[in-house]
């Protein structure tokens, strides 16, 4: 549920930061008592929102100090204010301007380690953010105050509003880069000052401007109250984007009761914790009961976020039309949303400048089409999305997926009429003389002309690159990994801590996601290289996949087929029956749930069972999409099929015979076009030629007149 909670809205210390310290520095001119009076006077026309006024005094001053790096900060942050916060570029290049004069040596950041700088760069991490260049906003800060401890940053800065609005930044910025562990430590650093009294009011700092001055007394409690929301926000918001649902559900329970908190991000945090429950019903009501209008000040349109997570809601509820339709809706609503905001002469206001979400809209809409059978457009979806998400495994997967599905829609396409048709082409000759032409089986690939597999198409050369990408962007598989003894403790609880994969712009994946996704991405692979006839690959993805922990049934179904297909491509018949067993499969053989989605009954909250109706609990189990075989008796079917052609393979027609008539029993009819050739094949090969033509008689009559014929 990409983008489901509004982001916490950056303080801005731009005003403070127009406070001119009086002290002098080596190599600037000396300050003067003018200098002071230009410096207070723009400082205090700033407060009043007074924007012109001060730009005139930072005119004046910039002038006479222009190599001062905060004359030159603060003059570009009074000028960014006075356009109304629409002449970024501008800014952009002021604080540039400013780090160069402040750094020490060729480093950009050299010179942070005077405090004084610290609003300076600060602020040129909230530019970042706002232009959604958050690596780089989190390499200020990382590199910026990492000589600063974050229990001494208040002390250090000697300005309280600043240190929290530092770690709020912090926060939010390891929130968008998928690294919600880092996020909650730093979080725990800014719980640990509002605990001790040290958040919300002037404690431990000098006010240096009077309306900081005059909240002292009487905006502490809450100024407290306020910070103590915004955390329990944040370490929600950490939690879920961690799965952590008991944590999160304790947390959203105070978070309800938290005063000063905007209805609205509470309320889209409630709902994407539902959805990641499962309660797709509840957090559907919970979204519906949201505001829809209006724009954020963080620059988020909420018609469109309400359509976005309300397409993700439709399709955990296995409804992807309807998901596709709201996501038509979302992609209205972000142009709207960039037509509406009014660009004056210097630009957009910087909230808006990174308005679209033009890119997760993509990717949302690329996988809402993939689960409506529509391959093709999904793909080019996807395609353009993969420039940006190029670190997400998920998203080369759902590309190979698109050509697997541009090849073969399901496992039923071969019991359709025009595949049983294909067994019988056509005849030639005429009397006596005249002859049946089969077809060439059922094998043929979509393959591209193009034989450059990089070159994006809806070829399984293609969709065999993306998988290999899929796989390299997986961490080691842990089985391939030895394990040594460390005799140090501390390393030893440091690597055993779980690493989140980053999948953007979803949540980053934990190690029970990566290796259920591991196990789709083995799968396919196998599949993929059977389709290349490049056997002894699909052999060894076949072989992977078997030893995998988490396989679900189907996985381990599948696995086997492939594995069994591969051994007969490569002449070890033996082997392959060994993985043929029809008469070993169970239910549990052809359930797609992976073995961490089987719901626990202790688990489940007492007080939620009177909310989930029967099709929330269905929802959590099986595939988004219908699996086939559906049932044991097909699977069966399939099995006995290809142990038949085993059996052929080797000339024991009798045994291959017994198990197609099996396979036939248990599939059904339409019987699908493979078993129709096997079974002209074996009849033919044993000599019974009139059984033959009484199957094409019954079967292929629009080509086969009443008249002896041969093959």
């Amino acid at each position: 549920m990409s983008k489901q909670q509004q982001q916490t809205q950056i303080q801005k210390s731009d005003s403070s930061a127009s406070n001119t310290d009086s002290a002098s520095s080596s190599g600037m001119p000396a300050v003067t008592e003018q200098h002071k009076e230009l410096a207070t006077s723009a400082t205090q026309e700033f407060e009043k929102a007074n924007y012109s006024q001060s730009v005139s005094y930072m005119a004046k001053l910039h002038r006479q100090r222009g190599v001062d790096p905060k004359v030159v900060h603060n003059y570009a942050v009074a000028a960014f204010y006075h356009s109304n916060q629409c002449a970024v570029e501008e800014l952009k290049n002021g604080l540039n301007a400013a780090c160069q004069m402040a750094k020490s040596g060729e480093d950009p950041l050299d010179g942070i380690e005077d405090v004084e700088n610290a609003v300076l760069y600060f602020n040129q991490a909230v530019l970042n953010f706002y232009l959604k260049q958050y690596r780089a906003a989190l390499g200020v800060l990382d590199r910026g105050f990492q000589y600063i401890e974050p229990p001494a940053l208040q002390l250090q800065l000697q300005d309280e509003a600043l240190a929290q609005n530092v770690l709020l930044l912090w926060t939010e910025l390891h929130l968008c880069v998928g690294q919600p562990d880092k996020a909650l430590r730093v979080l725990g650093y800014l719980e640990k000052g509002t605990s001790n009294g040290k958040s919300g009011g002037q404690g431990s700092g000098t006010p240096e401007r009077g309306e900081q001055g005059k909240e002292g007394s009487s905006g502490t409690s809450e100024g407290n109250d306020a910070i103590k929301a915004k955390i329990c926000l944040f370490k929600t918001r950490c939690l879920a984007m961690m799965k952590s649902l008991k944590s999160c559900k304790r947390e959203i329970k105070t978070l309800v009761s938290s005063p000063g908190l905007a209805g609205t991000a509470v309320q889209y945090v409630r709902a994407y914790f539902e959805y990641l429950r499962g309660n797709s019903k509840k957090a559907q009501k919970i979204l519906t009961s949201a505001p829809t209008t209006g724009i954020p000040s963080a620059g988020q349109s909420l018609q469109l976020m309400f359509h976005n997570n309300m397409a993700c809601i439709h399709l955990q509820m296995r409804r992807p039309h309807t998901g596709a339709h709201h996501l038509q809706r979302a992609w209205q609503e972000n142009e709207k949303a960039m037509k509406e905001v009014k660009a004056t002469s210097k630009g957009k206001p910087i909230q808006y400048v990174a308005i679209s979400r033009h890119y997760e809209l993509l990717y949302n809409m690329g996988i809402q089409a993939l689960h409506c059978c529509k391959p093709s457009q999904a793909f080019d979806c996807l395609v353009v999305a993969s420039q940006v998400y190029q670190v997400n495994p998920r998203l080369w997967l759902r590309l190979a997926e698109c050509c697997v599905m541009h090849h073969r829609e399901s496992n039923d396409d071969d019991s359709k009429l025009e595949k049983r048709q294909q067994v019988i082409q056509g005849s030639v000759g005429s009397g006596y003389h005249r002859k049946l032409i089969v077809g060439p089986g059922t094998g043929q690939n979509k393959t591209s002309n193009n034989p450059a597999a990089a070159v994006p198409a809806l070829s399984m050369e293609f969709a065999s690159m993306c998988l290999s990408n899929a796989l390299n962007l997986l961490p080691p598989d842990p089985l391939d990994v030895e394990i040594t003894p460390v005799e140090d403790n501390d390393t030893t609880k440091a690597a055993a801590e779980p690493a989140l994969v980053p999948a953007p712009p979803a949540s980053p994946m934990r190690p029970t996601e990566v290796a259920n996704l591991r196990c789709s991405i083995l799968a396919a692979s196998a599949y993929v290289a059977l389709c290349l006839n490049d056997f002894r690959v699909a052999l060894k993805h076949a072989q992977n996949l078997l030893r995998q922990p988490r396989l679900s049934g189907a996985q381990r179904y599948v696995g086997n087929m492939y594995m069994a297909e591969a051994l007969v491509a490569t002449e070890r018949i033996a082997d392959a029956i060994g993985h043929l067993n029809p008469d070993a499969l169970t239910a549990a053989d052809v359930s797609t749930v992976p073995p961490e989605g089987k719901a626990d009954p202790e688990k489940i909250d007492k007080n939620d069972k009177g909310e989930r109706d029967a099709s929330d609990s269905a929802e959590d189990k099986g595939a988004l999409v219908a699996w086939i075989p559906r049932d044991v008796q097909k699977a069966k079917a399939f099995m006995q099929h290809n142990l038949a052609v085993c059996h052929a393979t080797r000339t024991e027609y009798d045994k291959a015979n017994k198990f197609l008539t099996e396979g036939s029993q248990n599939n059904g009819t339409p019987l699908p076009a493979q078993m129709y050739y096997l079974k002209l094949y074996l009849d033919l090969m044993e000599g019974r030629r009139q059984v033959a033509q009484a199957v094409i008689k019954d079967h292929f009559g629009h080509v086969t007149p009443n008249r002896p014929q041969s093959l």
